[in-house]
C-alpha cells in the first residue's frame, strides 16, 4: 500500500503540482492578456489620436491650398494689373514724346518767323533811314553849293568893289 500510495501520492502530488503550475501558467497569461488589452488600448488610443491628427493635417493641408490659390489668382491678376500699366505708361510716354516734339517744331517755326519778321523790320528800317539820310545829305550838299556859290560871288563883287 506504501507503494500503492506513493504512486497515487506521487500522481496526486503532480497532479497538485501540475495544477499549480496550470494556474500558475494561467495567471501569468491573464496578466499577459490584461497587459496586452492595456496595450491595445493605448494602440486604439495612439491610433485615434493619429487619426485625428492625420484628419487635422489634411484640413490644414486643404486651407493651406486653397490659400495659395488664392494667392496665385492676386498674384495672377497683379502681374496682368502690372502689365496693363505698364502698356498703358509705355502709351503716355509715346504720347508725351509726340507732344514734345511737336512743340518742339512749333517753338522752331515761330522763332523762325519771328526772326525772320524782325530782320525784314530791321531791313526796312535801315532802307528807310538810308534813304532819310540821302535826302538830307542831298539836302545838305544844295546848301553848300549855294553857300559856296553865294561866296564866289560875294568874293567877286567885293573883289570888284575893292579894285574900284
Amino acid at each position: 500500500m506504501s507503494n500503492g500510495m506513493i504512486k497515487g501520492n506521487n500522481s496526486w502530488t503532480s497532479s497538485v503540482s501540475s495544477d499549480k503550475n496550470l494556474r500558475t501558467e494561467l495567471e501569468v497569461l491573464q496578466r499577459e492578456v490584461a497587459d496586452m488589452k492595456n496595450i491595445h488600448i493605448r494602440l486604439d488610443k495612439a491610433i485615434t489620436k493619429i487619426t485625428d491628427v492625420s484628419n487635422s493635417i489634411h484640413i490644414m493641408l486643404a486651407v493651406h491650398e486653397e490659400k495659395i490659390e488664392r494667392q496665385d489668382e492676386i498674384l495672377s491678376d497683379n502681374t496682368s494689373q502690372i502689365e496693363a500699366k505698364r502698356k498703358e505708361l509705355a502709351t503716355d510716354i509715346k504720347d508725351l514724346h509726340s507732344r514734345i516734339t511737336t512743340i518742339n517744331r512749333e517753338l522752331y517755326d515761330r522763332i523762325t518767323n519771328t526772326e525772320q519778321h524782325i530782320i525784314s523790320e530791321n531791313q526796312k528800317n535801315i532802307e528807310s533811314l538810308k534813304v532819310n539820310l540821302n535826302d538830307r545829305v542831298s539836302i545838305l550838299e544844295k546848301w553848300r553849293w549855294l553857300i559856296i556859290g553865294g561866296a564866289v560871288v560875294v568874293g567877286f563883287i567885293l573883289n570888284k568893289f575893292l579894285q574900284l
